[in-house]
């Protein structure tokens, strides 16, 4: 589970645009871009845009 706070200030890398927090996949999606991030050890988002998959 991602801390609060920290989801507040995450943007997407690539359009600067909101993230939501799928729960139940532990990613983080940009609906804008299409990408999905995931999150490594529970916790730490890998923000790399090469690193994204498309959904």
């Amino acid at each position: 589970m991602l801390n609060e706070k920290l989801l507040e200030i995450l943007a997407c890398p690539k359009c600067k645009g909101d993230l939501e927090y799928d729960k139940d996949n532990n990613v983080l999606l940009c609906h804008t871009c299409r990408l999905k991030y995931r999150i490594e050890d529970g916790d730490i988002p890998v923000m790399l845009i090469d690193e994204a998959e498309e959904f």
